[in-house]
């Protein structure tokens, strides 16, 4: 009888290892959920050697991407500016320098780096401590004029008119200036007294001349705060209900340029060889004898770097710098000045005109911005499947797309996340409200497989459908 018993156990413990599926079979279980019954769904598995799909469902229906448009941006980035392109941003001595003395302006002029003095890229170099170093090596120790930062190098809308008003507000939906600094976030402290009024309020960095407004309802015991920008004051309105209490919220700065003046002033002022002095017309005062010098180039990190970091923490600023970026070399290409404001429409154009070049059929490539943030946002996992096959054949100085992707990780549900799959996949996520998408390869160093799968309109929570999507995953790749 134990012997039976045993035996029968033996069996039945064979029968829960992870049944081996084709990749169709792996499409098929996977779409037939419960949760997708209304959802819109697209899936295909491309193999590498072949460039033929050999698994699919609906390829040319044509979704939401959400985030993983990045990847559609990061790739046209490597291709038309490569992967050791930096942004610059020069700062110019306007004025004159007579006996160690500077008098006149020091112009930080944007050209559209979004990395200067970001928390995401701390190794990169300090733009504040550049300039002082390079005043100490031309011997000033006195300077007396005003700091400017020159943010018209984007005209505006700094953010794509398709967001989310929103979304405008927030450390996500950050929009895009000429002259970007510390990632166009602000941390805000305020406290909130029994009359619903702000008592007192911090913002760190310190941004001059932003307003904060209060047009909060009390709520004793509900906290619901929410806000939005106003860009003509400008102005944080905080808006919602609110409890008698102490905040801090992270929020989108509509006004950089402020900061970052701030942020050089405040190291003069605390510098001990270095002495400041504000002073607001110095310049039309030297003009005369004013001479236009550049003091310090700046210079970004590599566009690896800031594609590596885009792609892991999926930074929709990031993301669309980079197609204002194409859009405003294919301006001035065209020895075109001023930008535009539909200066993302000229880089949508510039990344479509590129994908055509390299052989990809982009009519079911529906794009808006270089983020995916907004909801016009929509491609086919055909667009994708045909882009990803197309970049893992490519090199470009070296890099791949698939170099600079993010591993699986814990990024798609704790099936996924134990299983030794996750160090061999490498994928971007996208995912907003009622949208779960992901495109990848694997394995990861020398990818055979490329997949897309974009999912919208699914029934069951977000936790849910990654785990669906993890677990086909697992299913998929197990056996090929």
């Amino acid at each position: 009888m134990k012997r039976i018993t045993i035996t029968t156990i033996v069996a039945l413990l064979a029968t829960f290892q992870l049944i081996a599926y084709t990749a169709q079979e792996a499409v098929d279980k996977f779409v037939s959920h419960s949760s997708l019954r209304y959802a819109s769904v697209g899936v295909q598995v491309i193999d590498l050697d072949s460039a033929m799909s050999i698994a699919s469902y609906r390829p040319d229906q044509a979704n939401i991407t959400a985030s993983t448009m990045k990847t559609v941006v990061s790739s046209a980035a490597l291709g038309l500016m490569g992967p050791h392109f930096r942004f610059e941003t020069p700062v110019y001595l306007d004025g004159e320098v007579k006996d160690g003395h500077f008098k006149g302006d020091i112009v930080i002029r944007g050209m559209g780096d979004p990395t200067l003095g970001s928390i995401f890229l701390p190794q990169q170099a300090n733009i504040v401590e550049e300039i002082l170093d390079a005043l100490r090596a031309r011997g000033i120790n006195s300077v007396e004029g005003s700091i400017l930062g020159d943010d018209s190098y984007y005209a505006y809308p700094f953010y794509e008119e398709s967001w989310d008003v929103g979304d405008l507000a927030f450390d996500y939906g950050t929009a895009v200036h000429g002259l970007s600094f510390h990632d166009n976030l602000m941390t805000v402290n305020f406290s909130v007294d029994s009359r619903s009024q702000i008592s007192k309020y911090r913002i760190t960095p310190p941004v001059p001349g932003l307003k904060v407004v209060n047009r909060m309802r009390r709520n004793s015991r509900r906290n619901a705060v929410t806000a939005y920008l106003d860009y003509s004051t400008p102005a944080l309105v905080l808006t919602g209900e609110a409890t008698s209490k102490s905040y801090q919220n992270t929020y989108a700065n509509p006004t950089p340029a402020p900061m970052l003046v701030d942020s050089v002033e405040q190291a003069l002022y605390r510098s001990n060889d270095i002495r400041f002095q504000r002073e607001e017309n110095a310049y039309e005062e030297v003009s005369g004898n004013a001479e236009h010098t550049l003091l310090v180039l700046h210079k970004s990190p590599e566009l690896t770097e800031i594609i590596t970091s885009l792609l892991d923490r999926s930074d929709n600023m990031f993301a669309h710098a980079l197609l204002r970026a194409i859009g405003s070399r294919d301006w001035e290409l065209k020895n075109m000045e001023n930008m535009p404001p539909d200066l993302d429409a000229i880089g949508v154009a510039a990344v479509k005109r590129w994908l055509e070049q390299q052989g990809i059929n982009t009519e079911p490539l529906f794009m808006r911005d270089g983020s995916g943030l907004a909801r016009a946002n929509k491609a086919s996992v055909n667009f994708f499947g045909d882009m990803l096959s197309m970049m893992a054949h490519r090199r470009f100085d070296g890099v791949r797309l698939c170099d600079l992707m993010p591993k699986a990780a814990g990024r798609a549900g704790k099936t996924l996340k134990a299983n030794p799959l996750s160090d061999a996949i490498v994928l971007k996520s996208g995912s907003m409200r009622h949208v779960q998408c992901y495109v990848g390869y694997y394995p990861a160093n020398e990818p055979r497989y490329a997949f897309a799968v974009l999912v919208n309109n699914f029934t069951c929570s977000q936790a849910s459908i990654r785990e669906q999507i993890g677990t086909f995953l697992c299913n998929l790749f197990e056996e090929l």
